[in-house]
């Protein structure tokens, strides 16, 4: 468990600042013409944790192999 939540964290991050480096995040932010922002952020927030579970779950499997 300590490994899948170490590798989630550091997924979580990654995928946070490979948005940032997009601009997505000063786009969701900063947009003045959102009309729905609760829909915006949660889109955000999925992104986010989905590139955490990759991130998680390929440290598992990898870990289950060695």
């Amino acid at each position: 468990m300590r490994t899948f939540t170490w590798w989630f964290g550091m997924g979580c991050l990654t995928t946070l600042s490979v948005l940032m480096v997009q601009g997505g995040a000063q786009e969701l932010l900063y947009d003045r013409h959102a009309t729905d922002s609760v829909s915006a952020f949660l889109t955000f927030a999925m992104t986010i944790s989905g590139g955490g579970m990759l991130a998680g779950c390929l440290a598992l499997i990898l870990n289950r192999l060695r």
